[in-house]
């Protein structure tokens, strides 16, 4: 089995090296960044001078260079014991009204977030789990998962990427995307089969694309394309995604965190406020104003209006890799359980290590005596950050972290 691992590791490596070269040399210009959306216009990024300086070393991202690629070497699965108790969702701690989706795959949806005239989104309050990465330019996409609970209008629906195979692969999820260059669409087909589907291979109200004077956008209704990709696989597959501690008692820290200021550039910023009313970390996300100059405002749900908020903020430190311009993979380096990371919960910061035993095994959090970190019941944002990303203690409770990449 670990063979098999390895050498599954092995070729996606080399598909994807492979692909991205010849598809390089057949392209003068690199893929576009965000998904194509009838009747909106993709801006392209204002240069520094156009930004309003939003915090202190807020700059722009510097140009990625080649990064090799190492193998982990596979190890044992994780030796947490399995939850007997099917009515808790394993994500989040918490009790869930519909107990048999525990016993489907997630489904993961990639959300688009730039440019900023697709906000704000729709069913990121509903997930289990949002993971954010990196896609160039200073700009960042999403992936909500949803496993506990289906949301019948989730997005605006993004690209896919490379990165969206892998989190899905560790998931055990199914994916849904807006569209994929031939390279993505290659991983997703070898990797992914009957486990992915994209616009214009759903009928709706799997997948539905609004008029032109909606706005045109996509949006999903998790719960109609979980039952068409059920028909679509022959597979009858039950997830294992126990692993994590919750607890509603925080555990001990001197780092209070409440605020903390996540900077892909001055124009693009995640920014974290913690709510002690109701105990979550509230977003707040770049805007661009009529005079050209950038603010911070409250990110709220497209369709209930209420702020986007989660009990959990994680921060991984992770290994990029960029094989060409703007075409970005990250390698989670499986099985070794020393990687850092940062975690807010109830108003504090904590550095805590994560791995994941496995490419189809979920991510875990540990504290840093190796025992599993006690998150909070309820729902986590994962941002993917790079290595050299740099945090900075402003003054008692607010942090800066600025992405870096080299």
């Amino acid at each position: 089995m670990n063979k098999r691992r390895f050498c599954k590791a092995k070729t996606l490596l080399l598909i994807i090296s492979i692909m991205s070269v010849v598809l390089s040399a057949c392209q003068n210009t690199p893929p576009m960044l965000t998904p194509v959306f009838n009747g909106v216009n993709t801006p392209v990024v204002k240069t520094a001078e156009m930004a309003t300086r939003l915090a202190e070393h807020a700059t722009p991202t510097p140009v990625p260079s080649a990064t090799p690629w190492p193998v982990a070497s596979s190890t044992p699965k994780s030796d947490f014991i399995q939850s007997t108790h099917g009515f808790v969702n394993p994500l989040t701690g918490l009790y869930v009204d519909k107990p048999a989706l525990l016993r489907e795959r997630p489904i993961l949806v990639k959300i688009a977030n730039w440019p900023g005239n697709l906000r704000p989104a729709d069913g990121l309050n509903k997930a289990d789990m949002v993971f954010e990465y990196f896609i160039g330019a200073q700009t960042n996409h999403l992936v909500a998962l949803y496993y506990g609970d289906d949301h019948e209008h989730v997005g605006p629906l993004g690209p896919g990427r490379v990165v969206d195979a892998r989190l899905t692969e560790h998931m055990q999820g199914n994916l849904v995307l807006a569209s994929a260059d031939s390279v993505s669409e290659s991983v997703l087909e070898d990797f992914l089969p009957h486990r992915y589907t994209m616009r214009g291979f759903a009928p709706c109200p799997g997948i539905c694309t609004e008029t032109q004077a909606q706005g045109g956008n996509t949006f999903v209704d998790t719960s109609a394309i979980r039952a068409f990709l059920e028909k679509e696989s022959a597979s009858n597959f039950t997830p294992s995604l126990f692993g994590l501690a919750f607890s509603e008692t925080a555990p001990n820290s001197n780092d209070q965190a409440l605020r903390f200021s996540y900077m892909y550039a001055d124009f693009s910023v995640l920014d974290w406020r913690f709510d002690e009313e109701q105990g979550n970390y509230q977003l707040w996300q770049d805007h661009k104003l009529e005079s050209g100059r950038y603010t911070l405002t409250k990110s709220e749900d497209r369709g209930t209006g209420e702020p986007i908020a989660f009990e959990n903020v994680i921060f991984l430190f992770t290994n990029y890799v960029n094989y060409r311009d703007a075409f970005y993979d990250i390698n989670f380096k499986d099985g070794n359980t020393e990687q850092r990371g940062l975690l807010l919960r109830d108003g504090y910061l904590y550095h805590i290590r994560w791995s994941a035993a496995d490419y189809d095994q979920p991510f875990l959090f540990y504290d840093l005596d190796g025992e599993p970190f006690q998150l909070k019941p309820g729902k986590s944002w994962i941002t993917l950050s790079t290595l050299d990303s740099r945090l900075e203690r402003l003054d008692d409770g607010a942090w800066d972290m600025q992405f870096i990449i080299k």
